[in-house]
């Protein structure tokens, strides 16, 4: 019963998590591409998240419905864990790709003009030269902590979300 349900859960949250995840990464590459400002590249990640939160509620509703009516917590935290992985996964991996091979600079001047706007550029450009000098991030380590948000996030909103509808 335990494999059955998780198979009927991939087979609900694979395709939509891929679909997702690719599109994750198209709307964080076009204000990079565009050449959008601080404000409109960190608006995008309150968007995505709202998204991510809808599509999570669709995914738990919908794996509901085709376990006639029946969901447990355990189930809608494994749903909307495997969705941000997956979702995260993707969009870490292409964000890595781009700020290292692409636009190197593009993280650090963004966060430079978003500090610049409430006056504390100063102090983020120090901040970032020293931490520059303490320890270089490995690529691994930045995909693998960047994956742990949005598990955090799949966690929170499944969580909410499976504590609800379980109860409906």
């Amino acid at each position: 019963m335990e494999s059955d349900n998780s198979s009927a859960i991939k087979k609900i949250v694979l395709p939509i998590a891929l679909i997702f995840g690719a599109g994750r990464i198209i709307f964080d590459l076009i204000p990079k591409i565009a050449g959008a400002n601080s404000k409109v590249y960190y608006a995008t990640f309150l968007v995505a998240f709202v998204f991510e939160a809808l599509t999570i509620i669709y995914i738990i509703k919908k794996y509901k419905k085709s376990h006639n009516n029946s969901i447990n917590l355990k189930e809608a935290l494994i749903v909307g864990v495997m969705f941000m992985v997956i979702v995260g996964g993707l969009y870490a991996i292409q964000s890595y790709l781009y700020d290292v091979y692409i636009d190197p600079e593009f993280q650090r001047e963004t966060a430079l003009e978003w500090a610049n706007l409430y006056g504390k550029s100063g102090d983020v450009e120090k901040m970032m030269n020293e931490g520059d000098r303490i320890q270089e991030t490995s690529s691994i380590f930045s995909i693998i902590s960047s994956i742990l948000k949005f598990s955090l996030l799949g966690i929170l909103v499944s969580f909410i979300v499976g504590t609800i509808v379980r109860n409906r």
